[in-house]
């Protein structure tokens, strides 16, 4: 009985806890902040964390000035593109004539990715291949008479993987063990069947 009354209290305290901050929070009541991707002028039990629009995130939760939670934190705190997106225009605060504006994000092509932005740039963020794919080209910045081009990657042979940004060719693609195990499988069943005829 009294195990039961200490886990219910527990679990109630927990609910307490947990509901003084906003939804899309974190924290204790006096100091809660936006999650990480959120932002908020109250991030209290009351308040509100607005997402970042897609693509884009946040620095780590503050409460400081240019954090994303505080009285002046408005949709430019989202400054930063999630992996796999490059930045295409940076975040813009309010002035007289503009709203604020968060980054403006772009998917990196089919194949290809990062490990997130905080810099304005062109495709050539993309700079790292995806699991499961291999480089046949760097990545190349855009400068006078040359055209950004994200780093060229294709998909690994057929039975094999890569973990992502790993493979700088074909041959580093690994063989599944799933498919090396049935390669044993099939080469020891063609030699039990040379040997019975």
């Amino acid at each position: 009985m009294k195990k039961s009354l200490l886990f219910i209290a527990f679990i109630l305290f927990s609910a307490y806890v947990n509901a003084q901050c906003a939804s899309n929070a974190q924290g204790n009541q006096g100091s809660c902040m936006c999650n990480q991707g959120y932002y908020g002028t109250d991030a209290e039990n009351g308040g509100s964390c607005n997402q970042c629009p897609d693509g884009t995130s946040t620095d780590a939760p503050s409460l400081s000035a240019g954090g994303n939670t505080n009285a002046s934190a408005d949709i430019s705190v989202c400054n930063q593109c999630q992996a796999n997106f490059y930045m295409t225009a940076a975040a813009a605060a309010a002035s007289i004539n503009n709203a604020a504006s968060a980054a403006q994000c772009s998917n990196c092509p089919t194949g290809t990715g990062n490990n997130g932005v905080q810099n304005q740039g062109d495709v050539s963020q993309c700079n790292i291949c995806q699991a499961n794919y291999y480089q046949t080209a760097a990545a190349v910045a855009a400068s006078y008479g040359v055209t950004a081009a994200a780093v060229s990657c294709q998909q690994c042979p057929n039975g094999s993987t890569s973990v992502a940004g790993d493979a700088q060719q074909a041959s580093d693609c690994q063989q599944n063990q799933t498919t090396n195990s049935k390669i044993l499988l099939a080469s020891v069943s063609i030699l039990a069947l040379c040997l019975y005829i």
